[in-house]
């Protein structure tokens, strides 16, 4: 149902950030969702492409296999950091697409709740 939804919401909205990957902003119960699918995807597909990129993510998923007692330290913690450098982990906005972002989030945002002032305690009710 929500693969529905998602798509239902790109169909009838325009992205909010065009280029160079496709940023979509839609809002939630408790705020706004990023939709971030369009990175996500350039992301796998540059993994898929590059044999030392898939080399990096194949050593990650050995050591976090391998059973040991938890002292503290990740193993793979230092290969994660040398993978999402070689991959990237920023989204770059060009020109007023940070602007577009900011006005669309702000747009998004939840009213805040209005609260209505309980009676004085020294006023006697009717």
């Amino acid at each position: 149902m929500n693969r529905v939804r998602l798509y239902l919401h790109r169909i009838f909205r325009r992205p909010v950030i065009t280029g160079p990957y496709r940023l979509y902003v839609r809002r939630i119960p408790g705020g706004a969702m990023l939709d971030v699918e369009h990175y996500l995807t350039a992301m796998i597909e540059a993994l898929a492409d590059d044999s030392d990129l898939l080399g990096l993510l194949d050593d990650i998923v050995t050591d976090r296999a391998e059973a040991r007692a938890h002292d503290g330290w990740k193993p793979e913690a230092l290969l994660v950091e040398k993978l999402t450098d070689r991959l990237g982990f920023e989204l770059p906005l060009y020109d007023q697409a940070a602007a577009r972002l900011a006005d669309r989030l702000h747009a998004l945002t939840p009213a805040p709740a209005v609260v209505i002032p309980g009676q004085r305690e020294g006023e006697a009710t009717a």
